[in-house]
């Protein structure tokens, strides 16, 4: 085998011809063959990866392979086996090895200077007298639409008498939404008004069941049916009340 691999080294496989590799193959051993047929894949690419292999145990059975015995004893082998000796004992919250950590960034020094505008007297006067309104028409003819939000740069542009979109090149701050508190649940008592609503009480002049859940088919089967005989109510609220085609039919 070492003569073979000289071989190799000394000439590079493209250059040999299939005269030179049959000369090379004639002049090894068995052992040699053997070898080089074990470590070579065959040229079969279909073949699966654990079949490319020959079987190199060279042990006869002992006797029928049994699953199941086989598996006990492995089972029974890793109980029985102990644990291989650690080079250091287990410390519980001991952190081992290098521990992360992140690159520290170099911050950029900034010098907050404080910029001076030189202004004359006049144009000193005039902005320190202006209102909000008229400091968002300048800052919109400016083009500081960063400083405005949505509403005051279309109300700056409808105030000059352009179109809605021209000059809306910068990016503008949205207005915030209005917080407003959550309406209380409505408790307004269910069958009560139905018997105002069934014998015509002429003081029930609005009916609002909005938002009230778990009324039953039966009520709201109730409600049609007196609204046919009720000369008094005027509006009547039913909204997210889950109320049926049928009921309502």
């Amino acid at each position: 085998m070492a003569f073979f691999a000289t071989r190799l080294i000394s000439k590079e496989v493209r250059e040999l011809d299939d005269k030179d590799l049959d000369e090379l193959l004639a002049s090894l051993t068995v052992e040699e063959l053997e070898q080089l047929s074990n470590e070579v894949d065959p040229d079969d690419s279909l073949l699966p990866p654990s079949q490319r292999c020959k079987d190199q145990t060279k042990k006869s059975p002992t006797g029928p392979l049994n699953r199941k015995k086989l598996l006990d004893y492995l089972e029974r082998t890793a109980r029985e086996q102990a644990d291989w000796p650690e080079a250091k004992p287990y410390e519980a919250g001991l952190k081992r090895g290098k521990i992360w950590k992140p690159k520290e960034v170099p911050k950029t020094k900034t010098d907050d200077l404080e910029i001076e505008l030189d202004l004359d007297d006049e144009y000193e006067q005039a902005l320190g007298t202006a209102d909000e309104t008229e400091l968002v028409d300048l800052a919109a003819i400016l083009g500081l639409h960063s400083m405005l939000n949505q509403d005051q740069f279309h109300a700056s542009i409808l105030n000059k008498g352009q179109k809605i979109g021209d000059r809306f090149e910068s990016i503008v701050h949205a207005t915030k939404p209005k917080v407003l508190p959550l309406e209380p649940d409505n408790d307004t008592d269910v069958d009560k008004t139905l018997d105002q609503v069934c014998n015509n009480v002429a003081s029930l002049k609005k009916l609002n069941w909005n938002n009230i859940r778990n009324i039953s088919r039966e009520k709201m089967k109730r409600l049609f049916e007196g609204l046919k005989t009720n000369a008094h109510l005027e509006y009547l609220s039913l909204a997210n009340t889950d109320l049926y085609d049928v009921s309502a039919e």
